[in-house]
């Protein structure tokens, strides 16, 4: 019942349409008799009146303004000037836009079309309103795809009605040859005749509209545009003779396989030869009648050869009509569809046969989608193509056939030689496919090293990990062929001619970064290869050592390359001080090599091997793997450090009269190395190791909390003087000023002495690590205050107020350390000895701190010592006079009463020699 339905739509469909173009005719005739009458009306007003033609050349502000084009055409009317613009203004306006508007057509509008020769393929509709506007609108203000959609917009609504009647009737046309096959009771010979009779009819009918359309030129111009009717009925023919020889075959077997696919390619390239004849609509109506026809039959045991084949000649046909044409919209028309149908069928071929499946049509696929869009059927390298990048890109299309390549290996339970060998094979065939004839391949082509140089990495890694079907060896001896392959690809690309900034940078980097990688992939997870790889990896360097030595204008960067390749193989080689030493030994070569001019390295490469050492050399004692594995003695520091301080001073001294701005980096990174190596083996004599991260404690806080503190104002001092690194050297010292902060604030919470026995009440007074964890860092910030040291845009105040907080807090530790007799944390008794001593100190600080601000005129430091005063009086009335008992209450409370008199006293001869002095 269903097919019967889709039969009798597929009918009334067809019928609609040729009823609609009947009508649409009329229309036409009827509007052309009309504007026939108005020309009469309008040449009989004029009659009398000169006739002159507009010149050929008009002034700018006409040639701007369509309105005076049109007065002046209004002026001076001819008879063969009215004649062909009723002529161009039939060819330019759809029969439907003329059924609906009617009355918008005027004589100025005729006039105005006569001045101008129409443009296709915009949309009708648009032409008229693009014409009444100014050229320079907002046509440079629009993005590309908000164009295309008004575009997309403006033609669906003038062309609608033909577009969905000829996708009814190529539905129809489908559903029509199924329902013949399939429900009819006739032979099998006699279903597929009939089928094919129909379409061949079918096709007639439209060709012989066709040639009728062409008889009248006004309708005959509607072939180049997308709303031509005849190729909607031809189109319709061509879906069914597709369906018809796919449902001959597949279901009846009534043709062989060569046969049918005779058929088929001849039945595309005839759609080709009508697309020529009856324009793009033709074409869309071809490819979509031909890509969609084997969905309009069943069957269960395809062909999966025949339907590959098929599908390939529907794509040869539209490529050649791309080609014949210049329509770069054909491109992604072609490249969606046949990607998709080779999705399915790679899903679909048996096993046994996807090998050869694959290398038929993966390969066509390759060479038709990939290259021949751009570089024609013979790969010329000027070929004129027309193609935009959004039509066709070869960086997506290689991408979108690599997936294809990648998708078909996971339908393999298990691969030959033969076949892993052709996958290898079918990447280096995308690689050198654009630069096969000349060695050099457009620009659009390069970032096509990019895609086959990642995808020979994940191939090759993915062999191993999935354990896939060849040897370690046997994919490391692939993978370097390959990359030798796209070593010599870039070179091409470079000495061909392309001198762009991307050849450069794909010729220097891509084939030794994949060495790098794989290298590192191959210490991991290839061990026993390792030899193998790494003597590969310096056969690369060789290679790249003589294209820098025969190219001067890489010699800076390639040797750059060459240093990351040994750089890499000392990290895989060594370990331990002998990587540390391996790296200043090749930074101190580096700087000899730019001393005397010998395959000189780019001095970014200079920089960042540096930048390499010191930051491994600032992390060697927080990082346990680097470090000896029996814990190291009091030797190590001198071993892993003292050999990278005396390479850098001697690159110093090699530079410093030739290359100024290197030798102030080596300068700062001798500098920074000496510090963390002093305060490294400052560690190790306070704390018996190194300083492990995961085991800081008490003693590690205190020693890395100065480190930070000295570094952090160091680096500060350091930016005043550099350039470049300025910026550099201030935010490494905001965050070595950040660790301080950390290490103090652990230092009085989780480790402090108040709450561990960090220090025992036995230690000599003063001389203890009290004085180290927090009178010595106060004293730095105090000096960092005297001296001004703000290269690190912090208040100098900030520094002398933190530097009286830990002060302060080191002065009552260490009163409490004194007084214990055990030990000094908050669990044991406080004596009245103890709380006496806490008063006379701030007695004393606090009047010390306000003496010196009225003095200095400090009036900060004069309030921090009033409040402290303040404080301390608190501390007298409310506390000491419950806590302290017989002498030392009465001593306390004179002591306050003394010292706040003789405070006061103070004061008052210093108003008073002030109030003494002679006015000025």
């Amino acid at each position: 019942m269903l097919a019967f339905i889709s039969c009798v739509l597929a009918i009334v469909a067809i019928l609609v349409a040729i009823k609609a173009s009947n009508r649409t005719f009329r229309l036409e005739k009827e509007l052309s008799d009309l504007k026939a009458t108005l020309q009469d009306a309008e040449l009989s007003d004029a009659s009398n009146a000169p006739v002159s033609f507009p010149r050929a050349s008009t002034s700018t502000s006409k040639a701007i303004n369509p309105d005076a084009v049109v007065a002046e055409s209004r002026e001076t009317p001819s008879d063969e000037s009215l004649r062909q613009a009723q002529y161009k203004h039939q060819q330019t306006i759809p029969s439907h836009y003329q059924a609906v508007k009617p009355s918008s057509l005027n004589v100025a509008s005729v006039a105005h079309s006569a001045a101008k020769a129409p443009s296709s393929p915009l949309s009708d509709a648009a032409n008229l309103s693009k014409e009444r506007a100014p050229t320079n609108t907002l046509n440079d203000l629009d993005t590309v795809f908000d164009r295309g959609l008004r575009k997309l917009v403006s033609s669906f609504k003038e062309n609608w009605l033909v577009w969905v009647g000829a996708i009814a009737m190529l539905i129809g046309g489908g559903y029509l040859v199924q329902v013949i096959g399939s429900r009819i009771e006739f032979s099998p010979v006699m279903r597929v005749a009939i089928a094919f009779t129909l379409s061949a009819l079918t096709i007639a009918v439209g060709e012989w509209f066709h040639r009728r359309e062409q008889k009248d030129e006004t309708r005959g111009k509607r072939a180049s545009g997308f709303s031509y009717v005849p190729a909607a009925i031809t189109g319709t023919g061509l879906t069914g003779i597709y369906c018809t020889v796919i449902f001959a075959f597949v279901v009846y077997q009534m043709l062989a396989p060569t046969t049918s696919l005779v058929i088929l390619a001849t039945a595309a390239f005839s759609s080709l030869a009508l697309s020529l004849r009856q324009g793009p609509l033709m074409a869309v109506l071809g490819l979509v009648g031909g890509y969609s026809a084997p969905l309009w039959i069943g069957g269960t045991d395809p062909n999966d050869f025949l339907l590959g084949g098929y599908i390939a000649a529907i794509t040869l046909a539209g490529t050649v009509l791309m080609q014949q044409a210049k329509q770069a919209w054909l491109a992604p028309s072609i490249a969606v569809p046949h990607l998709l149908w080779m999705v399915i069928l790679i899903e679909a071929v048996p096993q046994a046969q996807l090998f050869m499946w694959l290398s038929v049509f993966l390969t066509f696929t390759l060479y038709v989608l990939f290259a021949v869009p751009r570089l024609g059927w013979l790969l010329d390298f000027r070929y004129r193509h027309g193609q935009t990048t959004l039509t066709h890109h070869p960086v997506v299309m290689s991408i979108a056939t690599v997936l294809l390549l990648f998708w078909s290996t996971e339908q393999f339970d298990v691969m030959s030689g033969i076949e892993m060998l052709y996958l290898y094979g079918f990447l280096m065939v995308t690689l050198w496919l654009p630069a096969l004839r000349k060695g050099i391949a457009p620009r659009i082509f390069q970032g096509v090293s990019v895609v086959v140089a990642v995808s020979l990495l994940i191939l090759s890694f993915s062999m191993k990990a999935f354990d896939w079907w060849l040897s370690d060896r046997e994919i490391l001896m692939c993978l370097g062929v390959s990359t030798m392959l796209v070593a010599l690809r870039t070179v091409a690309q470079y000495l061909g001619g392309d001198r762009s900034v991307p050849s450069r940078v794909l010729l220097v980097v891509l084939a030794p970064i994949m060495t790098i990688f794989t290298l590192a992939y191959v210490d991991v997870l290839m061990a026993e290869q390792l030899v193998f790889w790494s003597m590969f990896t310096a056969l690369v360097a060789g290679l790249y050592v003589q294209i820098g030595m025969r190219v001067p204008a890489l010699t800076e960067d390639v040797s750059a390359c060459v240093h990351g390749m040994f750089v890499a193989l000392s990290f895989v080689w060594f370990d331990d001080a002998t990587l540390t030493f391996a790296i200043s030994a090749q930074v101190a070569v580096m700087a000899l090599q730019a001393q005397y001019g010998i395959f000189r390295p780019a001095y970014w490469a200079i920089k960042v091997a540096m930048s390499l050492l010191v930051v491994r050399l600032t992390l060697l004692p927080f990082i346990p793997d680097w470090q000896p594995q029996d814990g190291g003695n009091w030797s190590w520091v001198l071993l892993s450090y003292l050999p990278s301080l005396a390479l850098l001073a001697y690159a110093r001294v090699v530079l410093r009269n030739t290359q100024a701005d290197i030798a102030n980096w080596f300068e700062g990174a001798f500098l920074h190395v000496f510090l963390v190596a002093l305060f490294t083996q400052t560690n190790y004599w306070l704390t018996g190791s190194y300083g492990y991260v995961t085991d800081i404690d008490f003693t590690s806080s205190i020693v890395y909390a100065n480190q930070a503190l000295v570094m952090a104002l160091v680096y500060g001092y350091r930016s005043q003087f550099a350039d470049k690194l300025s910026l550099l050297y201030r935010g490494y010292g905001h965050l070595l000023l950040l660790a301080f902060v950390a290490f103090e604030v652990l230092l009085n919470t989780k480790e402090s002495p108040l709450i561990h026995d960090h220090v025992l009440a036995s230690e000599w007074p003063v001389f203890n690590m009290l004085t180290l964890g927090w009178l010595l860092p106060a004293a730095v910030l105090f000096g960092a205050y005297f001296y001004r040291l703000s290269a690190l845009q912090i208040s100098t105040r900030i520094y002398a107020g933190t530097g009286l907080a830990l002060a302060g807090i080191w002065l009552g530790m260490s009163i409490r350390h004194f007084w214990q007799p055990s030990s000094m944390t908050i669990f044991h008794s406080t004596s009245m000895a103890e709380l006496f001593s806490y008063s006379v100190a701030g007695l004393v600080v606090g009047g010390v701190l306000t003496w010196a601000g009225v003095t200095r005129q400090a009036l900060h430091v004069q309030r921090v010592g009033l409040a402290l005063l303040a404080c301390v009086a608190v501390k007298v009335f409310l506390w000491d006079v419950s806590s302290l008992d017989g002498f030392w209450r009465a001593i306390s409370f004179l002591g306050l009463g003394a010292s706040l008199i003789g405070l006061g006293w103070l004061f008052q001869k210093l108003n008073k020699s002030v109030s003494e002095k002679p006015a000025m």
